[in-house]
């Protein structure tokens, strides 16, 4: 059965009149990594700010393994943070700054060198004692970060950006080894970024956020393959959202006129059914990736092809929407048959077409 850990209830912030967190409730339960994901001045950083007791809430309350520790100093809760600049002391070592919580607290000194060599082993810095900050890459200074935070044993370790100033090949190593490390301790973790790809390689759940809301909680899984607005499906990986006119639904299969265009589908949804009546206008989200190029005429859309460029391993074919915009179809090589100028049909399976809401704020994804 599972653990409830943390809990957010109601949280509201306000700064100089303007409302950072606008009433945001959740529950995270023991040994789950979790991040919060959104972009610049979406609220993340000041939820973890509040959950480390750094700031107090306007409204609602904190709550670490059910006590209520929303007006409790920082040193009061057993949470530990990371930032993204380290916080190493320059004038020690390495063992010292990992020994450091431990040596404040008064703990013997044998049982200090017995979880200082633990620490180091479990972040692979065996051996690395003596060094000084300044003779370690950015990667292991990180890594005695995460070590000098989880040697007291923190119920809940929060993470503010720890990897944004590494590059990215050390990124994406670290992500494997933050994932490694916190399945090995079974510390819960609170991770906080922008950038999808490491909420997606390491999260059990994302928390997507936008103007001091949630817009949708989920597993990777559900975030990435059923995103609840356009702005999930846009920030989280690349979707193209198109509007239509629902026309009906036949066999759990929602079929959607687009004017001038074609016709798409999309996968209806139980739970989408009560308020899917044809006739409305819909909006549905589908990845570059599950878009099939034909050129003979047939179910989908036909659309003109802009250009088409190489990035990261994928070939972007972008496609003339008109009033849809520019769509865009990805899939793996570095060429394809398709040119500027020529009239392809788009299409893609039922269960890839995902329905979206353009009202972000809509509460029925709270």
């Amino acid at each position: 059965m599972s653990e409830i850990i943390l809990e957010l209830d109601g949280i509201k912030k306000c700064f100089d009149e303007t409302d950072v967190l606008k009433g945001i409730s959740l529950s995270i339960e023991k040994g789950e990594f979790i991040t919060f994901l959104g972009a610049s001045g979406c609220g993340k950083t000041t939820t973890l700010r509040i959950i480390a007791g750094l700031e107090q809430p306007d409204e609602g309350h904190v709550r670490l393994n059910g006590r209520d520790v929303t007006d409790l100093e920082p040193n009061k809760r057993n949470v530990n943070t990371v930032f993204q600049n380290y916080a190493l002391f320059p004038h020690m070592d390495v063992y010292s700054n990992v020994a450091y919580g431990l040596k404040l607290k008064k703990v013997e000194k044998r049982e200090i060198a017995r979880r200082v060599e633990e620490m180091l082993e479990l972040v692979q810095l065996s051996g690395y004692e003596k060094r000084m900050p300044s003779e370690l890459s950015g990667g292991q200074r990180q890594r005695v970060a995460i070590a000098r935070a989880v040697i007291n044993n923190p119920q809940v370790l929060l993470l503010d950006e720890p990897l944004g100033a590494l590059d990215l090949q050390l990124r994406r190593q670290m992500q494997v080894e933050l994932k490694r490390i916190q399945k090995s301790l079974g510390i819960t973790f609170i991770y906080i970024t922008h950038d999808q790809e490491e909420a997606l390689n390491m999260s059990d759940r994302i928390v997507v956020m936008r103007e001091g809301r949630f817009q949708q909680i989920g597993t990777p899984n559900q975030v990435y393959y059923h995103p609840r607005t356009s702005y999930v499906a846009r920030f989280v990986g690349t979707a193209n959202i198109i509007t239509g006119r629902l026309e009906e639904i036949r066999e759990g299969i929602a079929w959607i006129a687009v004017e001038g265009k074609g016709e798409i589908c999309a996968l209806a949804e139980e739970g989408q059914l009560p308020w899917l009546t044809p006739g409305q206008e819909v909006h549905v989200a589908v990845r570059g990736e599950n878009m099939t190029l034909h050129r003979e005429p047939g179910k989908g859309l036909r659309l003109p092809v802009i250009e088409k460029s190489f990035a990261g391993g994928m070939l972007r074919i972008s496609l003339d929407g008109g009033e849809l915009g520019e769509l865009i179809s990805s899939r793996q090589g570095i060429d394809s048959s398709f040119g500027p100028g020529d009239l392809v049909t788009v299409s893609w399976e039922p269960d890839q077409g995902v329905f979206v809401d353009l009202e972000e704020a809509d509460e029925r994804i709270q």
